[in-house]
C-alpha cells in the first residue's frame, strides 16, 4: 500500500473478525465467481462429445473433489484470515513466495482472458457486429469489469447480491424453454474410458480457484464451518449447475447455451446473461490477482498499492484476450491442473500434517523443500495423467507431493 493509506482489503494482514462477512454474503460472493461465462463454452463441447450420463457423473465427481479442495483451503483461510499469498509466504518462504504468488496471479489473469474472449466472441456473434469489433469489445469489457474489483470486496458482494439470483433465473428459464422445444437429452450408455477425461477437464476449470481463490474470499468467513459450507454449495452446487445445464442444449441440439437462446428468439436474454456472467466472474479474478501480485512485489522489496497492481492486471488481461487465449482450452486446463494442484498440496501438508503454520512462524528466505515437492508433484501429474492419460495420475501426483513434503525436515530459511 502507498504511504499513509489504509489496508482495507487486508492485503498484508489477517482479516479481523469485525470485518468478516455473513454466510449468505460469502456464498453469494463465491457464486458470482462460479457462475462463469466459460462454462457454456466448455460445456457445449463436453456435452456434445461424451455420453450424457458420463458427462453428468464426471462433472459431479470433479466438483465433489473441487469442493474438498476448497474446504481444505477455506478452513485455513477462515481460521487464520489470510490470503493465499500470505499463507504461501509462511510455507515457501518470505523470498520464495514470489513464485507461487506470481503464478497464482498469472492463472487468474489467464483464466479471465479466457472468459473475456468467450464473452466478446459471443456478443459479436449474437449481435451481428463485424468480427473486428471483438478486439475493442474485449478491451472495453475488461476495463469495465475491473471497476468493482478496484473498489474492493464489499462492492463485489453488492454486485453478487444482484447478479447471482438474476443469473440463476435467466439460465433456468433458458434451459426450460430449450427443453420444451427440443426435449431433454437421452441417458445413453456409460463410457468408463471417457470418465477420467471428463473428470480431468472439469477439475482443471477450477483447480486453481479451489486452492487460491478459496483463501482470498473464504478468509472473510466468520467460522471455519461457514467456509466448508460455502465450498460445497458453490462447487458441487453452482458450478455443477451451470456446466450441466449448459451441456443440455449441446447434447440435444448440438448447440451451446447462447445458440439455443438465439434459436428460441431470446438473443437479448442471452446477451444479458452473458454480460452478467462475465462481470460477476471477472472482478473476482482481477481482485485475487491484485492480492497475489501486490505481495509478490513486497517480497522483492517493492511497495505498491493494490489498486495500481489491479490496473496492470487489467491491461495484461486485455492483451491476452486480444490474442484469444480461449483457443487453447485443452492445453490451458492441463497446465493448470499439473502446476496449481501440487502447490496447494504443499500448503495443505504444512498446515494439516506438519506445523499448523502459526502466525509469526513463517519460513525466512526460500523453503527449497517446498519447491522440490511442488516440482516432483507437477512432473508426476503431467507425465502420468496429461501425457500418458492414466486416470490415477492425479492421485499419484497428490501422493508424491504430500509424502515428499511430509518426510523432509521443515526449513526455516
Amino acid at each position: 500500500m502507498g504511504s499513509g493509506s489504509v489496508d482495507r482489503e487486508y492485503v498484508f494482514s489477517s482479516v479481523p473478525l469485525m470485518a468478516r462477512l455473513s454466510l449468505v454474503a460469502t456464498v453469494m460472493l463465491w457464486a458470482s465467481l462460479t457462475l462463469d461465462p466459460s462454462a457454456p463454452y466448455l460445456a457445449s463441447w463436453w456435452g456434445a462429445s461424451f455420453p450424457f450420463t458420463t458427462f453428468v457423473v464426471g462433472v459431479l465427481l470433479a466438483n465433489l473433489v473441487l469442493s474438498i479442495f476448497s474446504s481444505l483451503s477455506g478452513y485455513i483461510a477462515s481460521r487464520e484470515g489470510l490470503t493465499y499469498a500470505l499463507t504461501a509466504e509462511r510455507v515457501f518462504g518470505s523470498a520464495g513466495v514470489v513464485v507461487p504468488s506470481l503464478w497464482a496471479g498469472v492463472v487468474c489473469v489467464g483464466w479471465l482472458a479466457f472468459s473475456i474472449g468467450v464473452v466478446a466472441e459471443g456478443i459479436v456473434y449474437m449481435s451481428g457486429l463485424p468480427d473486428l469489433t471483438y478486439y475493442a469489445l474485449a478491451v472495453f469489457l475488461t476495463f469495465l469489469f475491473s471497476i468493482t474489483a478496484y473498489l474492493g470486496v464489499r462492492h463485489m458482494v453488492k454486485l453478487a447480491y444482484v447478479g447471482v439470483p438474476l443469473l440463476a433465473t435467466l439460465i433456468v428459464a433458458g434451459i426450460a424453454l430449450s427443453a420444451t422445444k427440443w426435449g431433454m437429452p437421452s441417458i445413453g450408455g456409460f463410457d468408463v474410458a471417457a470418465l477420467p477425461v471428463v473428470f480431468g477437464l472439469v477439475l482443471g476449470t477450477f483447480v486453481n480457484g479451489s486452492i487460491v481463490l478459496s483463501f482470498d474470499y473464504q478468509r472473510f468467513c466468520r467460522k471455519p464451518l461457514d467456509s466448508v459450507f460455502t465450498a460445497f454449495v458453490n462447487f458441487l452446487g453452482f458450478w455443477s449447475f451451470i456446466i450441466l445445464l449448459s451441456g443440455i442444449p449441446a447434447a440435444v441440439a448440438g448447440m451451446d447455451l447462447y445458440g439455443a437462446y438465439g434459436a428460441l428468439g431470446l438473443s437479448l436474454l442471452a446477451l444479458v446473461t452473458l454480460f452478467l456472467l462475465a462481470w460477476t466472474s471477472a472482478d473476482n479474478q482481477l481482485y485475487s490477482a491484485s492480492l497475489s501480485w501486490t505481495l509478490s512485489l513486497k517480497s522483492i522489496g517493492k511497495t505498491a498499492d493494490r489498486r495500481k497492481v489491479l490496473m496492470v492486471a487489467t491491461i495484461l488481461t486485455s492483451i491476452l484476450a486480444i490474442v484469444k487465449l480461449h483457443a487453447f482450452a485443452i492445453q490451458w486446463l492441463s497446465l493448470l491442473t499439473s502446476i496449481s494442484l501440487p502447490a496447494g498440496i504443499v500448503v495443505w501438508t504444512e498446515y494439516y500434517a506438519k506445523s499448523r503454520m502459526k502466525l509469526g512462524e513463517g519460513v525466512r528466505g526460500w523453503n527449497l523443500y517446498a519447491f522440490a515437492s511442488w516440482a516432483l508433484g507437477s512432473l508426476a501429474i503431467y507425465y502420468i495423467y496429461v501425457m500418458e492419460g492414466v486416470w490415477y495420475g492425479l492421485l499419484v501426483g497428490f501422493l508424491v507431493t504430500f509424502l515428499t513434503y511430509l518426510v523432509v525436515p521443515r526449513s526455516r530459511g
